[in-house]
């Protein structure tokens, strides 16, 4: 072996371990320079040239459409029937609609419905209700109708339906109809 020949291995060796070295710095740099914050001068120049802003834009307000059969009025007599309703411990909901009828579907807690005889006190409080607000100045309405439902809440079901004409309750509340007279007038079926 020649003495030299070792001499040319290690300067090949050191060459090539230079060279490493040389692109290791030269990468390590390049990622640096590139995650280095900018300047406030790099800054300026960036937003000078981005476009100016547009002006916000009031978004057009999409108008609410109209719920069928209601009005602002008829949901105020709603919610003075349901109050009323509510005060007599009747369980049920109402609806006031443009039909001119106020409907009450009423939930008997209290007892098993089978005729109109089983449902009549709550049937009178309802009747009661609805002239309540009629007198207070929700005279939107000509007829009133009470759904009478009865059962436990997951097997609640439909006994009977009782409708007035608003006439015969005024009547009624005035005294010019006895209780029977009334009762003669409805109009009662069952579903």
């Amino acid at each position: 072996m020649d003495p030299s020949q070792p001499e040319r291995v290690y300067r090949v060796v050191v060459v090539a371990l230079g060279a490493i070295a040389l692109i290791v710095v030269v990468a390590v740099g390049i990622v640096f320079a590139a995650s280095r914050p900018p300047t406030a001068a790099e800054i300026a120049a960036t937003l000078t040239a981005l476009p100016p802003p547009a002006a916000p834009q009031t978004p057009t307000p999409t108008p609410v459409p109209p719920v069928p059969g209601t009005s602002p009025e008829l949901l105020v007599c709603q919610r003075e029937a349901g109050q009323a309703m509510n005060e007599r411990e009747l369980v049920g909901a109402v609806n006031v609609s443009d039909d001119h009828r106020l409907l009450m579907n009423w939930v008997s807690t209290n007892a098993a419905i089978r005729d109109l005889d089983d449902a009549l006190s709550g049937i009178i409080l309802g009747f009661d209700a609805a002239l309540e607000i009629w007198d207070q100045g929700c005279a939107v309405y000509d007829r009133v109708q009470i759904d009478v439902y009865d059962g436990p809440r997951d097997q609640q079901a439909h006994r009977l339906s009782v409708k007035a004409q608003i006439d015969d309750l005024l009547k009624w509340h005035a005294g010019e109809y006895r209780d029977q007279d009334l009762v003669a007038r409805l109009e009662v079926t069952r579903p």
